[in-house]
């Protein structure tokens, strides 16, 4: 009796400890177009429900996925070390009137845009919130005088240097 117990302790020890919540560091994106519905928090569970929903299906062709209804996918976290911008772009390059700096963000950041002279000084700076998606920032640099510049872009702590040449 005394065996069967101590190997039904770590058993059963186990199988609690399998069904206990997860808890990550998710952070959770949701966005709703429906005629009705609401949310409600008890505890620190958050609640959410549509009404008139009488289909919900899911649609899937290689790597694109359509949902319908309320539940959508999650936008996970960047992993650590990755780039929070893809196919940055500075154009045009020798600029003469106005040059655009254009990137996709991955996930909502501060976005600061510093233009900085061989000298050493900054000419100019731009500080900005912008959500996820594609962002281009025009910056006119008619009124800068011609020279090799330094345009410096920080991403929520991440920085990115490109070269400008202003004619």
């Amino acid at each position: 009796m005394k065996q069967m117990y101590s190997l039904l302790l770590p058993a059963l020890l186990s199988g609690l400890l399998w069904h206990l919540p997860a808890r990550g560091q998710l952070a959770l994106q949701r966005q709703v177009t429906a005629s009705s519905g609401g949310s409600g928090l008890i505890g620190n569970i958050l609640i959410q429900y549509t009404i008139g929903e009488p289909v919900v299906a899911t649609f899937s062709a290689g790597n694109s996925m359509l949902t319908q209804g309320f539940q959508q996918p999650e936008l996970p976290p960047l992993p650590p070390g990755k780039d929070p911008i893809i196919n940055y772009i500075l154009y045009p390059n020798p600029a003469s009137t106005t040059v655009k700096v254009q990137f996709e963000l991955l996930t909502p950041g501060a976005v600061l845009f510093r233009l900085v002279n061989s000298a050493g000084q900054q000419m100019f700076q731009q500080f900005r919130h912008y959500g996820p998606g594609q962002v281009i920032i025009p910056i006119p640099v008619n009124r800068f005088a011609a020279g090799i510049y330094t345009v410096m872009l920080n991403i929520n702590g991440k920085v990115f240097f490109e070269k400008l040449i202003i004619q």
